[in-house]
């Protein structure tokens, strides 16, 4: 008997113990995560990355061409002289106005042929044709300083074709503000005129032009309209 009450105090001993050694475990737990520091969540709204700006597109260079007359020259030939240097391309020595019976062509370029001059007055068609000289060349006569700005043919960014006035320039205004259209424009109306007032205008690879369309009043032109407009393509 006194055996079985020794062991009983044993376990009650080694129950206590555990339990509190449970008790104190717990304890140390609950007072470590009462003192643990909580992390702090912002909840400010996140800050949206503003959206780049699209880029400019980039403008397409008006296409500049040196023309000269072709290797391979056209079979059809005129019977004609060439008098001056050409006042549609005067800043160029191979460049001359010419004459076939009655009509004026101007300009027509020089070829490896001494005895014949190429006319093509329209570039974008492969309409032209060879004048044989009845007579030499004159000797050439052009200005000292070329003027850059300057084409014999141009189309404009809208499919219209121009070429430089070779006589009577128009003009519009009085003195000292007057406008002059230095190039005409082919038109499909018969009751609008299309020209280029002023020098063309270059802005490092692109070129533009005034373009202005006028219209009848009686027997005069007046402006319609007029805005700037981009070249695609020069011919000098």
């Amino acid at each position: 008997m006194a055996e079985d009450q020794k062991n009983y105090s044993i376990s009650t001993i080694v129950v206590t113990a555990v339990v509190v050694i449970i008790i104190l475990a717990l304890a140390f737990l609950f007072y470590y995560f009462s003192i643990k520091p909580v992390p702090i969540i912002s909840e400010e709204p996140a800050v949206a990355t503003p959206a780049k700006e699209p880029e400019a597109p980039q403008a397409v260079p008006t296409n500049v061409i040196n023309f000269i007359s072709p290797e391979t020259l056209p079979t059809e030939k005129k019977s004609g002289y060439c008098w001056v240097n050409s006042i549609a391309q005067p800043y160029r020595q191979d460049a001359w106005r010419c004459m076939v019976g009655n009509e004026i062509y101007d300009p027509c370029f020089e070829t490896t042929d001494k005895s014949a001059v190429f006319c093509q007055m329209n570039p974008l068609n492969s309409e032209s044709f060879l004048i044989k000289l009845t007579k030499p060349l004159p000797k050439p006569e052009v200005p000292e300083t070329a003027q850059t700005n300057w084409a014999w043919f141009l189309e404009l960014e809208d499919g219209t074709y121009c070429s430089p006035f070779t006589g009577t320039r128009p003009f519009f205004g009085n003195p000292p503000n007057v406008l002059v259209a230095y190039y005409g424009c082919k038109s499909d109306d018969k009751n609008e005129q299309v020209v280029l007032m002023d020098d063309l205008t270059i802005d490092s690879t692109v070129w533009t032009a005034n373009k202005t369309i006028l219209t009848k009043s009686g027997t005069s032109w007046v402006i319609k309209s007029s805005e700037q407009v981009k070249i695609k393509t020069v011919w000098q």
